[in-house]
C-alpha cells in the first residue's frame, strides 16, 4: 500500500457546501471526493493541451469546457 501524507486545507464556505453536497449525493466521504477531483484534475491535465477544446456531452448538446493553463 502506497505511503499517505495528511494536509490541512482552508476551504471557502461556498467550497465546503459544494464538497459535503457531493459527498452527500455520492454516498462517499469528503477524502474519497477530494482524491477524485485530484484524479479528476491529472487526467484532464494530462491530456488536454492548450490548444485543445474540452467538450461534455449531456443529452444531445455539448458543452465547451475552457481550463486557465497559468
Amino acid at each position: 500500500m502506497a505511503k499517505t501524507e495528511k494536509y490541512e486545507v482552508e476551504l471557502s464556505p461556498e467550497n465546503i457546501e459544494a464538497l459535503r453536497s457531493l459527498a452527500t449525493r455520492r454516498g462517499m466521504d469528503a477524502n474519497t471526493i477530494i482524491q477524485q477531483a485530484i484524479a479528476t484534475e491529472k487526467l484532464i491535465a494530462d491530456n488536454v493541451g492548450e490548444d485543445d477544446d474540452l467538450l461534455i456531452k449531456k443529452g444531445d448538446k455539448f458543452q465547451k469546457i475552457v481550463f486557465d493553463r497559468r
